[in-house]
């Protein structure tokens, strides 16, 4: 097999899982952006996080063993946790933003390899931003999925 990154089957990956996940069963999880202009109130979004300068993800490529014949690939996801709330209540949107990302870090946790695409996957680190908007309080937990693999080669 020639070589090939593991981020797109993990990108899957990581979309199967949460829309799998019961904890996230009325969460509307998204695979990238979306051209919808319908307005959600509580979103997952997997290899996108809406800004327009990050990139999604990130890879870097190491020779593994004295022999060369794998590379290992190390490589981080960018997802979103969103919460609008049709009230000034940040709070509440901040807390619920949180509960969206432990929930999918507990669907991460049920399966570390993400359906077989990588060897291992972790929330490394997360960022919050929120504001008050004029459809009410919104918070947004970026948030960062680690991922160790062997490449396709």
């Amino acid at each position: 097999m020639p070589w090939s990154s593991k981020v797109p089957a993990a990108i899957e990956g990581l979309v199967v899982a949460f829309a799998a996940w019961p904890g996230l069963a009325k969460v509307k999880i998204l695979d990238g952006p979306t051209t919808s202009q319908q307005t959600l109130q509580e979103v997952l979004t997997v290899g996108w996080t809406g800004g327009e300068d990050d990139s999604d993800a990130e890879s870097t490529l190491l020779t593994e063993g004295l022999g060369g014949a794998a590379d290992r690939e190390q490589f981080t996801i960018r997802c979103a946790a969103a919460v609008l709330r049709g009230t000034d209540d940040l709070s509440g949107a901040r807390r619920r933003a949180y509960e969206l990302l432990t929930e999918a870090g507990a669907a991460i946790a049920q399966d570390r390899r993400l359906r077989g695409a990588v060897m291992r996957a972790m929330v490394a680190s997360h960022s919050l931003s929120q504001e008050l908007t004029q459809q009410g309080a919104q918070a947004v937990v970026v948030f960062e999925v680690s991922c160790d693999a062997y490449s396709g080669a």
